[in-house]
């Protein structure tokens, strides 16, 4: 047997690869080309389109100079690190913990030692002139790969193998002319341009590259003393953004973000702490805000059972024992992102919302150029920011049907700050388009991100809208006030002596109560309907579970009946009959809460409307570890002059609300209590859940706000207050000595208002 040892000797059509093929556009290239310069400590960058068409076409003599102040190249340099490909240089640097450039003091960009073949991407001919502080000469690289083809297998129209190693980079030393005098740095010439150059293509690039930081981020935080400078010339001609575009976004976000958030997220503690404007405020992971969101659920499990993916789904960290908590807690709810700071500034899209927040088209417009951008060490990570690009998949996620969790990426811009030493997991790709998504750290980043958003979007945004319809259309109702218009109008008529006209009005106003009766009728129906559907969902849970098991059994009694075993069959026929009586006993409770038994008004006893409930709700209840009692006080019993229909809707919303948030506490500590006070003539739920937060109480009662979020139609109280004041009885939170656990306590009230 004979061994030889094969040296690696790549074809040159590795160039084309690692260039034209690897890098997106030309606008990463030049980006690339800038990091570079930022790298060689730069203050100044110079991107120079020349000898272009007055329409920004490119013609045969077009040239793109690239030009930087930066410490330049000696020739030991050039030859030891820019002519060998992924020299290690910087990559070993920083795992020896030298991040930062020796000048500067800037935290180095580049590590894979690549990033050069981006000048592939722009042209063939190349010439790269560099000179560092203090050197007498400076030396010019050329570039000259005009005699290949666009993939390197072909030279001067010849079809042949060309090899890496073949091809030959001229480098020449000579006086100062690029650079003379004390200058220093590097300048890059490419001719014989490729890709398609035009006015939009250049606006775009001129865009982009203008800034390493972007309009936002340089519009809202604090200006650094130390800044690279980008300008962008087009035919000699300086290029530039309209300094009143500048303002107007700046106008914007100080004036018209309706929420302004800034703050972290510390890895160690599982904490946001943030500032939303002008309060501090601290979220931890824990909380039940966080983890009776969907987005967690989802990633975490709700309970134990099958998920929505119909797959066996992980316990809450609330149902664990306590002495597993936080074990599971380290080895589960874990990210191995790192800690990040963030600036959010949420805007209002809504049509006619008034009042300062209310935004023009023009503004709307503007706003869409910019999404969230990603910085590290203060440099954007490019493409994400960009308006089509959705790098925290939140299109993604509206577009599955939970739209409701989330802003739309119009209405939220911003940016996200991490750095190389506290974010070691989160590294670009080689091709400069993004993160390396391996190893869950790019996951994680964007999970956390979602979450939060999420979480601003159902609780402080939430809490905006409903202030803003109080203010459109909750007073304009209570107050009557088209009623008090035309009372005043006809009463001001008559005193002017026009009766015939007040006579009009008079008409008019008895026209406008009787469409404003028979549009209330109309919203009690759907009110009463709403009711009805809640019920029948919680009440098809148990039928369901029934059903299933009555279909097994009928399986069962299949196969038997092929063997005759009369004795048997005859056993399980009776465990049918029975199941399919439980069946029917459950429709029979839900029948109660339709129209026609709900009108029936009579004097009802509470307790056994309560026990209906509570057996309804009894197999969940069970399964979320939940224990229930039941307390009554008074000489006598309690009662009401209602329908059953109606408590059970309001002991049904009641119950339901309880077990959903008693899901977010330890399983040890989860307890429902229901007093029954007949001589105070009120009922009392307590849980030991969370509770209700103090600033959503302004707001539970109103329609279609909801602390669940997406899984919350926010109708539950909202109906079950209205169905109580039709009969002149009230429900409220407790807060007072009544209140007999730390979690939510409601009181449902049955003394008429007006007794």
């Amino acid at each position: 047997m004979t061994t030889e040892t094969l040296p690696i000797r790549p074809y040159a059509r590795l160039l084309t690869m690692l260039g034209d093929q690897l890098i997106k556009n030309e606008r990463i290239a030049l980006v690339e080309l800038i990091r570079n310069a930022y790298d060689a400590d730069a203050e100044l960058v110079e991107v120079r389109f020349e000898d272009f068409n007055p329409d920004m076409t490119h013609k045969p003599e077009s040239r793109i100079v690239v030009r930087d102040d930066g410490s330049g190249m000696t020739p030991k340099v050039v030859r030891k690190e820019w002519m060998n490909p992924a020299a290690p240089t910087k990559y070993l640097a920083k795992r020896e913990g030298q991040r930062k450039t020796p000048g500067k003091g800037r935290v180095v960009q580049g590590e894979k030692g690549i990033g050069r073949f981006a000048i592939l991407k722009l042209g063939k001919v190349i010439t790269v002139t560099t000179r560092s502080a203090g050197a007498d000469l400076e030396n010019r690289l050329t570039y000259d790969f005009s005699r290949f083809d666009d993939d390197f297998v072909s030279e001067n129209a010849e079809k042949k193998e060309i090899f890496l190693d073949q091809i030959g980079i001229d480098l020449s030393r000579t006086e100062p002319v690029m650079l003379p005098g004390a200058q220093h740095g590097t300048v890059i010439e490419i001719r014989e341009l490729k890709g398609t150059w035009n006015i939009d293509v250049i606006n775009d690039l001129y865009r982009d590259v203008s800034n390493l930081t972007d309009p936002v981020s340089r519009l809202t935080r604090k200006e650094s003393p130390d800044r690279l400078e980008i300008v962008v010339f087009f035919n000699g001609k300086r290029l530039s953004v309209d300094p009143s575009q500048k303002e107007s976004l700046k106008a914007l976000i100080e004036d018209k973000a309706v929420l302004k958030i800034a703050g972290r997220f510390v890895s160690a503690e599982k904490v946001f702490s943030f500032e939303l404007n002008d309060t501090v405020e601290k979220v931890g992971l824990t909380g039940p805000r966080i983890t009776s969101l969907w987005l967690w659920r989802e990633r975490f499990g709700r309970r134990r059972g099958t998920g929505m993916s119909g797959q066996m789904s992980m316990p809450l960290l609330s149902e664990l024992d306590a002495d597993d908590r936080d074990r599971v807690a380290s080895e589960r709810v874990k990210f191995v992102c790192g800690d990040f700071a963030f600036h959010f500034y949420v805007f209002d899209f809504a049509r006619g919302i008034g009042g300062r927040h209310e935004l023009k088209q023009m503004e709307k417009d503007q706003l869409k150029g910019h999404r969230i951008y990603l910085y590290r060490d203060g440099v954007r990570v490019y493409p994400y920011g960009d308006r089509d690009d959705d790098w925290l998949k939140i299109d993604v996620t509206r577009g599955i049907g939970r739209a409701g969790n989330f802003f739309s990426n119009d209405q939220t811009i911003g940016w996200i700050d991490i750095t190389q030493d506290g974010n070691p997991r989160l590294r670009d790709k080689t091709n400069r388009e993004g993160l390396i998504e391996t190893g869950g750290a790019v996951r994680d980043l964007i999970f956390l991100v979602q979450l939060f958003l999420s979480y601003i979007k159902q609780g402080p945004f939430q809490r905006y809208q409903h202030k803003q319809r109080r203010r459109s259309t909750t007073w304009f109702a209570k107050d009557d006030v088209v009623a008090r218009s035309l009372a005043d109008l006809k009463a001001g008529l008559e005193d002017a002596g026009q009766k015939s006209q007040a006579r009009d009005v008079a008409q008019i106003e008895s026209t406008y109560r009787r469409e404003k009766e028979y549009l209330s009728q109309r919203a009690e129906t759907a009110e009463d309907l709403a009711g009805v559907g809640l019920s029948v969902e919680m009440a098809s849970h148990d039928i369901m579970l029934l059903l299933n098991r009555a279909l097994r059994i009928g399986g069962r009694l299949a196969k038997m009946a092929r063997t005759a075993a009369d004795e048997e069959l005859q056993k399980q026929t009776d465990m049918l009959v029975g199941v399919l009586q439980q069946v029917v006993d459950g429709m029979g409770d839900v029948q109660i809460l339709f129209k026609s038994s709900r009108r029936r008004r009579k004097v009802q006893k509470i307790k056994p409307v309560l026990d209906r409930i509570h057996k309804i709700y009894e197999t969940l209840l069970d399964e979320r570890s939940i224990r229930y009692h039941k307390v009554t006080t008074g000489r006598s019993p309690l009662v009401a002059h209602t329908t059953d229909g109606v408590v059970m809707q309001v002991l049904i919303n009641l119950f339901d609300n309880a077990a959903y948030w008693l899901e977010t506490v330890d399983s040890s500590k989860r307890e429902i209590c229901v007093t029954l006070d007949g001589d105070r003539s009120e009922l009392i739920l307590s849980d030991s859940g969370p509770g209700v937060d103090p600033e959503d109480l302004p707001y539970i009662f109103e329609p279609f706000y909801s602390g669940k979020g997406q899984e919350g139609r926010g109708l539950g109280l909202y109906i079950a207050r209205q169905l109580l004041e039709r009969h002149q009885y009230s429900i409220s939170v407790v807060n007072d000595d009544r209140k007999l656990l730390p979690g939510a306590n409601f009181v449902v009230s049955f003394v008429k208002e007006d007794a």
